[in-house]
């Protein structure tokens, strides 16, 4: 718990000057509330006990009504400012997911769940709103406002102010005791919100495949299963979360009343005047008010640190922006570079797929890299282009590491066409654009020629993941897209599968085009399934017992 507390406290930092004015403001509206409280004693005490009329009262009733505007002015600032300062951390943090979702590539991707990746980067990081827009500043306007309440009350009655001291000393009490329950369960909420998040995104990715072979009712039942425990997990939690709040009610209403006795007795007696009570039995409220609304905002932090534990996990151990392979690196390639792998290992988790793998592609020459599933292709294309780092071994650009490439600046001049390329939601226009902003309307239908598919509109509607057009036409769309690129390496996997005969054959031509005078490494599980290449590098599968 102290280490989620601590990271919280981290990244208030660069809030840190939305949250103090967030606390100025508050303090301010609390102060101007003491006044308000004072003038209105004052008012009610000379029309009843002096009988002094409307013109008499007048002064202390315009200044009144100023003190209300302004702490109406200073709270509405106040909860600007508090606004602010969540939204500068919540940025913060997203662009920080962000970040993280780049640096660590594809290849590291593929082993997460898009689910619980959008739970962390996304339901987690709004989760932390309530602790930095409401409790943070609660907890130091806690903090001073009452203090400064009874500098007020102590001079007027240490009998009534000493009560509210003693019973003040229970709040935090209760706070701690409830809120470490709270603190369990929450977390306990936010990794089974998680799991739910995740099963629920990977069975509409494949709702075909469940509904092909019948499993559409036990994946409904599962899921319905799963939303009940949440269900009930949620209402534990708000069970918590009630009997907080009854708890803190019950000692603020106890507290006053106990004022409120002493304050009439010492009336009946005379030794109190009854400005000063009138005074004291309104401010009352008003001292609990500060410290029960921390004490309902505490949730607000419980709940923060569950969600703080799931971004840590997520951002790594310190959630700082990590530097990652060629990041800030000042080399950039020149003309169609030679690549070279020596001596590379690689593996995912426990599973070897390159060992000591080592090969050479010259300036302008064009491979067919072969082999079995498992082999390695892929991977050997995945470290070229920077989404993986060799476990041991170098990858090499025109005989330089490839860690000493500014990576964007590296990618930018290679071209790469996976299995299956991504098609975006829009038009085929829209996803040409991707290839190069800006291109002419001439560039992009000379694209389109070379890529085979000339009478495709540019405004032709695409669906998320390349729905509404063929299979051949999202591999060309993807291959035009390459064409505004101008590259100097080409990398491509598999550019001809799941394709017929004839579109396979045009799509071979277009990569043909797409080759010439370029440096280029075509993945495929069969050498004659491509044009005549310079040379063809089969891959082994590593075996293991």
């Amino acid at each position: 718990m102290e280490g989620s507390s601590g990271w919280l406290r981290e990244q208030a930092v660069p809030a840190r000057r939305r949250l103090a004015a967030t606390v100025a403001f508050g303090e301010l509206a609390g102060i101007l509330m003491v006044a308000q409280t004072g003038l209105l004693a004052r008012a009610v005490d000379a029309v009843i006990f002096h009988g002094a009329g409307l013109s008499q009262i007048m002064p202390l009733v315009l200044a009144g009504m100023a003190v209300i505007a302004a702490r109406a002015g200073f709270t509405v600032a106040a909860r600007r400012s508090a606004f602010s300062c969540a939204s500068v951390v919540k940025r913060e943090l997203r662009r920080r997911s962000i970040w993280r979702l780049q640096t660590l590539g594809p290849v590291a991707l593929a082993g997460m769940k898009a689910g619980e990746i959008s739970h962390a980067a996304v339901d987690a990081v709004e989760a932390l709103d309530g602790y930095f827009s409401r409790y943070l500043p609660q907890r130091a306007i806690a903090t001073l406002l009452p203090f400064t309440i009874l500098a007020v009350i102590f001079p007027l009655d240490w009998i009534s102010g000493l009560v509210l001291v003693l019973t003040a000393v229970f709040l935090p009490i209760s706070m701690i005791v409830i809120g470490d329950q709270a603190h369990e369960r929450n977390q306990k909420l936010w990794g089974r919100l998680a799991l739910m998040s995740g099963r629920f995104l990977d069975v509409l990715q494949g709702l075909s495949t469940v509904r092909m072979f019948g499993a559409a009712r036990r994946e409904a039942a599962e899921i319905e299963r799963a939303s009940h425990e949440h269900r009930l997990l949620t209402m534990s939690v708000l069970r918590i979360a009630f009997l907080t709040s009854f708890m803190l009610e019950l000692i603020s209403a106890v507290s006053i009343a106990v004022v409120a006795v002493i304050a009439g007795f010492r009336l009946l007696h005379g030794t109190l005047a009854f400005g000063s009570a009138w005074f004291i039995l309104l401010a009352a409220p008003e001292y609990f008010l500060t410290l029960r609304a921390l004490g309902t905002f505490y949730h607000s932090r419980m709940e923060a640190m569950s969600a703080a534990e799931q971004i840590q996990a997520f951002l790594g151990d310190d959630g700082s922006r990590p530097s990652g392979p060629g990041r800030g690196a000042s080399r950039r390639v020149a003309g169609a570079p030679s690549l070279r792998l020596r001596e590379v290992s690689f593996s995912y988790g426990a599973a070897p797929v390159l060992s000591r793998v080592s090969l050479d592609v010259r300036p302008g020459e064009r491979v067919a890299l072969t082999g079995p599933s498992g082999a390695g292709k892929s991977t050997v294309l995945a470290l070229l282009l920077g989404f993986a780092a060799p476990g041991a071994g170098h990858v090499l650009v025109d005989e330089a590491p490839l860690s000493d490439f500014d990576l964007d600046a590296w990618r930018a001049s290679v071209a790469w066409l996976p299995q299956r390329p991504t098609i975006f939601a829009g038009t085929v226009r829209d996803n040409l654009l991707l290839g190069r902003r800006g291109a002419a309307e001439g560039e992009l239908h000379r694209a389109m020629d070379l890529a085979g598919i000339p009478d495709l509109p540019l405004e032709s509607p695409v669906a998320e993941a390349g729905q509404r057009v063929s299979t051949g036409q999202a591999q060309r769309i993807a291959l035009a897209r390459l064409f505004l690129r101008s590259p100097s390496v080409v990398l491509l996997d598999e550019p001809a599968a799941h394709l017929d005969p004839e579109t396979a054959a045009r799509v071979r031509q277009s990569v043909t085009e797409l080759a010439r005078g370029r440096t280029t490494i075509i993945v495929t599980h069969r050498a004659d399934a491509v044009e005549p290449t310079d040379r063809v590098i089969q891959l082994f599968r590593e075996v293991t017992e």
